[in-house]
Parts: structure tokens; C-alpha cells; sequence
């Protein structure tokens, strides 16, 4: 078959690059179903506690995902600014995965300790009074906003069931009381 022939039939051409992308992406991704460092918790690491959990969907809730994506950049500026770069073995209980393909700022999971409590509700309230050439929009609502926690025990039941901590009698799951 002639190249011409598949360059000149547009149904022919999009069911090859069909194959070709299908292919591609099979052998990226089903390997990782397989890999222990995808599937299994980090040494050391605990499920998150009921104020992670609700923190997590405020960053969700305010598209802070689309600039803040824990995309592992093992460049040695971040790593050298920033610590270690995010595994993924740290994000095996995430549901819905926040793994994206841009990252504008810094990870947020290794951001948090560098800082004063002061200094991140600041930066929250205008980013540009702590970090001047900061892209990262203004969010003085959350200074004023309260978590009310009425969906909170919800949201720690599902977290539990999804991430195979089904909690028992004699040991509730984390965060709960």
C-alpha cells in the first residue's frame, strides 16, 4: 500500500492514526497499573485528616489544580527552591487525581511548610503584597469564608471506603471521630 493512498483517503488516515495514538497511550498507561510506586502509599504516609480533606476541595472549588497541578518537575531550580517534587506513590488516595499537564506555581505539597500561617493567608488575600511579579489571582473571600463541616463526616466516609480503609468498630477512619 502506498503512502498516497492513506494520505489521500481521510477515513483511512484517521482510523491508522486511531491505531497509532491507541497503541501509544496503551503502553504508557497500563504498565502503571502494574507498578507498586503507583499503587501503594509512600513509606510513612497517613490518610488525610478531615481539615485536608475539606482544603483539598477548597483548592479544587477555586481552579487553584489548573496553575497549582502536582506535575512532578524534577527540574533543579524547583528542587532546589521548592524541596522534592511529588511521587506518585502521595497521591494514590486522590480521587479525582490532580495530576495535570501545566504547572504555573509551585507544588502545593511542599509549599505549605516553608511559610507562616501569616504569610499564606497574605498571600491568599493578595499575592502580589508577599510575591510582586506573582500571576496567582486574588482570593480575599477565603479570609472571610467559614468551613461550616455539615458534609464533612460524608466526605471522610467516602474517603475512607474509596482509599480501602474501611473503618471498624474499634478504629474509626482518620480524621473521624
Amino acid at each position: 500500500m502506498k503512502h498516497e493512498a492513506v494520505e489521500k483517503n481521510i477515513g483511512l488516515l484517521a482510523f491508522f492514526m486511531v491505531i497509532a495514538v491507541s497503541v501509544g497511550g496503551l503502553t504508557q498507561i497500563v504498565p502503571l497499573f502494574f507498578q507498586d510506586v503507583t499503587n501503594k502509599p509512600v513509606e510513612g504516609m497517613k490518610p488525610r485528616t478531615a481539615l485536608e480533606l475539606e482544603g483539598r476541595d477548597v483548592y479544587i472549588a477555586n481552579g487553584c489544580v489548573g496553575c497549582h497541578s502536582q506535575m512532578i518537575r524534577p527540574f533543579r531550580a524547583e528542587t532546589e527552591r521548592y524541596g522534592h517534587y511529588s511521587v506518585a506513590g502521595e497521591s494514590v488516595w486522590d480521587h479525582p487525581f490532580l495530576w495535570g499537564s501545566k504547572r504555573t506555581g509551585p507544588d502545593l505539597a511542599r509549599v505549605g511548610g516553608r511559610y507562616s500561617d501569616d504569610w499564606q493567608r497574605a498571600h491568599l488575600y493578595n499575592p502580589r503584597n508577599v510575591v510582586p511579579e506573582s500571576k496567582m489571582p486574588a482570593y480575599p473571600f477565603l479570609v472571610e469564608n467559614k468551613l461550616d463541616g455539615k458534609d464533612t463526616a460524608k466526605k471522610m466516609e467516602v474517603f475512607a471506603r474509596s482509599a480501602s480503609l474501611t473503618p471498624t468498630k474499634t478504629s474509626p477512619a482518620p480524621g473521624m471521630p
